[in-house]
């Protein structure tokens, strides 16, 4: 029993890496865990020279990653929310297992799960990773968000810049309440005179939030890890039952 997790976050020790980690640990299986950022995997081209052979013809490390996919019984792609889409870092990976599907579907039968982690945008990520993997005609075990630290938070001029993630995402601009005052309540204060994209003006009462910090968070990541182990049991149980009976 093989569970590859692979973080599209470039951030180290990441939210997203925990919680890869801990639905890799809950699996009680024989893991790996990549971490994109510190390898090359580069986007897809189009070739279409994947088609006759499902290998990708692009000499990264892909081919080191992809034959661990293949290896695995089950995958689980996390990644930080950017620009309200999955990162660079994760639409390339997901982009190349295009040549593991192409014709043969070989990434077909495979178990899957997503963990995707923001400000605003998670869910929608989580979704469109899902959506990819099921694509590839895997099973989506389920899916998980959580909220991240803003990178405004960490940048420096945060608590007065005009342009924070926050304000972007205000009902002001973007017409719609994403939550996001509502979500980081004791993580940001915004003050009275804060105007989205014309005066900047909020009090940081924590700078880093971890999923580490709540509970139910990690409590979701292991739920998710023991649906994993209990399919692939299952499938074990079922394979075995089907034995001649001559």
């Amino acid at each position: 029993m093989k569970v590859i997790g692979i973080s599209g976050s470039p951030t180290k020790d990441s939210n997203t890496d925990t919680l890869i980690n801990a639905i890799l640990d809950a699996t009680g299986a024989e893991t790996d865990f990549v971490k994109l950022s510190e390898i090359n995997v580069g986007p897809c081209i189009a070739c279409m020279k994947c088609v006759d052979t499902n290998e990708c013809v692009i000499n990264d490390h892909f081919k080191w990653v992809s034959k661990k996919v293949m290896e695995a019984d089950a995958i689980v792609v996390g990644s930080p929310t950017y620009y309200g889409a999955a990162s660079a870092f994760t639409k390339a990976f997901i982009e190349r297992l295009y040549s593991k599907r192409h014709v043969k579907l070989q990434t077909g039968g495979k178990l899957a799960a997503t963990v995707a982690v923001g400000v605003a945008a998670e869910k929608m990520v989580a979704e469109w990773m899902g959506n990819a993997l099921r694509a590839g005609g895997m099973e989506i075990v389920g899916s998980m968000t959580a909220k991240g630290t803003p990178c405004c938070f960490v940048c420096g001029p945060g608590e007065t810049c005009n342009y924070t993630v926050w304000n972007a995402y205000s009902k002001e601009l973007t017409g719609m309440d994403l939550g996001v005052e509502e979500a980081y309540k004791g993580y940001l204060e915004l003050l009275p005179d804060n105007k989205p994209y014309a005066h900047g003006s909020a009090k940081f009462l924590k700078s880093y939030r971890s999923v580490k910090d709540e509970p139910y968070v990690m409590d979701e990541a292991r739920r998710l890890g023991k649906l994993i182990k209990e399919k692939i049991k299952n499938r074990s149980r079922k394979a075995g039952d089907l034995k001649c009976g001559c």
